[in-house]
């Protein structure tokens, strides 16, 4: 049986996995967006410790979900 994209499960977690990074960047622009809405920081691991970071405007400003 010859695999497609539907057969290969290679290719099903590939789509899969660019989905669910797709929507992890949707949550940090997203973050960065209500951090700034709010006055708050933005928590991330850096070099193995947690610490809280200024949210960053290339990370809400530039994209259209986040547009009113």
């Amino acid at each position: 049986m010859k695999k497609t994209p539907e057969t290969n499960p290679t290719h099903r977690d590939d789509l899969y996995t660019q989905g669910i990074m797709a929507a992890l960047m949707r949550a940090v622009r997203r973050a960065h967006l209500v951090a700034h809405q709010t006055g708050t920081g933005v928590i991330v691991r850096r070099n193995g410790k947690v610490v809280e970071i200024d949210p960053d405007p290339d990370m809400y400003e530039k994209h259209e979900e986040f547009r009113g």
